[in-house]
């Protein structure tokens, strides 16, 4: 039985931005990223269904990429793979997807000259790993996890999607979302995990679907032409990374393996490049333009939490849970809104910000976010906001008086000080609306300033 493919669809939040695409006359090509298992395959050919004509080249299956490999030019490929694929070549809504994970530079440079020649056609790559540089013709879309909104969809609660909709938030909605909310924090948001769970709605049947993802991207690390004791350094990475996930690393020695930071920094680099993880370095200031710096350590955010969970060993804890803050001092609850931060981002590859003071400081916020022309704190803490002394930091040295806090409980805007007496208002949120914390915060300020 295979865990990777189902009959079930679960409609994705991206498919809007595609649909854009459609009607885009200037770029006929897309470049669709997404770390192995994500879903890309499912995607494409659910949105296939929008065009009279689909062409599906699958460089994994050894009659296709024979296609790929005897065709020559690109007039003489498009000839040859609408003869053997049975296709019209004077159908003009066509569509044609290279299904790959992009190691071989010969398909950019092939769908490249193919649109340059026939601009009616509309093209998508698929890419497990991150080209150095986008084609011309071509735009970018990166599909990551399931959100929890899109779980939400998945799971099928219409009240739930009601309430999370809703701004302000109804407090009605709150305990049946935070409950969801742990469920999703523990299930991921892997496309064959949520497929699978929906079917059971059960946790023990996901075991062998966790162990399957990671196993294919074992199997990807060996198919690749390195030297063995660097896939082995690859994989061990891979599985000590997981208990790491939410935390600043140094990269020397990383998991007691004894490397140092040099090459293991290659290691992630490589692993960051497939979109296994992202390294999210910090930064130093409260105003825009937002520039990290790459001199400090790094925060480590692994693809899904679910995996995380699982990996880590501690699918129990949480299963028993009732405020994730609790946990391992919140450090699960911070992978999860990190996730729940990155969701949004599908035009752009995955990095998260948040802020250190200095060198001479341990003061952090756990992430700050870009709206309009301000730097807003996003703090992921229970506790009373005058024990928010990272957050106080913060807030002294920005030109302004805004802060979120993540936490357990409900909706709440309360007016408070620094310590240096500065006075804020602080919009405390659940921490399940995460990601919808633009949308709060337009209301938020605009109830202050008035």
């Amino acid at each position: 039985m295979s865990y990777f493919m189902t009959d079930i669809f679960f409609e994705r939040a991206i498919t809007a931005q595609l649909d854009q695409w459609i009607t885009d006359a200037s770029t006929p090509g897309l470049i669709l990223y997404g770390a192995r298992q994500t879903g890309k395959t499912s995607l494409v050919e659910k949105f296939s269904q929008k065009f009279r004509q689909f062409i599906r080249l699958d460089l994994k299956d050894p009659g296709d990429l024979k296609i790929f490999r005897k065709s020559g030019s690109s007039g003489n490929f498009m000839d040859t793979l609408f003869l053997l694929k049975g296709k019209d070549p004077n159908r003009k809504n066509t569509l044609l997807f290279f299904d790959c994970t992009c190691r071989d530079p010969q398909v950019v440079n092939l769908a490249e000259d193919i649109i340059s020649r026939q601009p009616w056609l509309k093209v998508i790559i698929s890419c497990a790993i991150q080209l150095h540089q986008v084609p011309r013709g071509f735009r970018t879309l990166y599909l990551n996890p399931f959100s929890f909104n899109e779980f939400l969809r998945a799971y099928g609660s219409s009240e739930a999607i009601v309430s999370f909709s809703e701004v302000p938030f109804p407090v009605g909605g709150f305990h049946k979302l935070l409950g969801l909310f742990h469920q999703y924090s523990l299930v991921g948001g892997m496309p064959a995990v949520v497929k699978k769970f929906v079917q059971s709605r059960s946790m023990s049947s996901l075991k062998p679907v966790y162990e399957g993802i990671l196993k294919k991207n074992f199997s990807d690390i060996e198919d690749t032409s390195f030297k063995q004791n660097k896939k082995d350094l690859l994989t061990i990475t891979l599985q000590n990374a997981f208990m790491y996930a939410g935390t600043r690393i140094k990269f020397n020695a990383f998991g007691n393996v004894p490397y140092g930071s040099r090459e293991m920094a290659n290691i992630f680099r490589y692993l960051e490049n497939s979109m296994l993880l992202s390294l999210n370095y910090p930064s130093v200031t409260t105003v825009p333009p937002l520039v990290s710096d790459n001199n400090k350590f790094p925060r480590l955010q692994m693809l899904d939490t679910g995996l995380v969970t699982y990996f880590s060993g501690i699918q129990k804890q949480m299963i028993l849970a009732l405020d994730l803050n609790a946990l391992f001092e919140g450090q699960v609850l911070r992978h999860v809104v990190g996730q729940e931060l990155l969701s949004s981002k599908t035009e752009e590859p995955a990095k998260l910000d948040y802020w250190v003071r200095g060198a001479q400081s341990s003061a952090e916020v756990d992430y700050v976010i870009r709206f309009e022309d301000l730097v807003i704190p996003v703090v992921v803490k229970s506790g009373e906001p005058g024990r928010l002394r990272s957050l106080h930091q913060f807030i002294d040295e920005a030109p302004h008086s805004y802060a979120i806090r993540l936490y357990a409980g409900n909706v709440n805007i309360r007016k408070s000080e620094t310590i240096k007496g500065k006075p804020y208002y602080l919009l405390s949120l659940p921490y399940f609306l995460a990601c919808r914390i633009p949308e709060h915060l337009k209301g938020f300020i605009r109830y202050v300033n008035s």
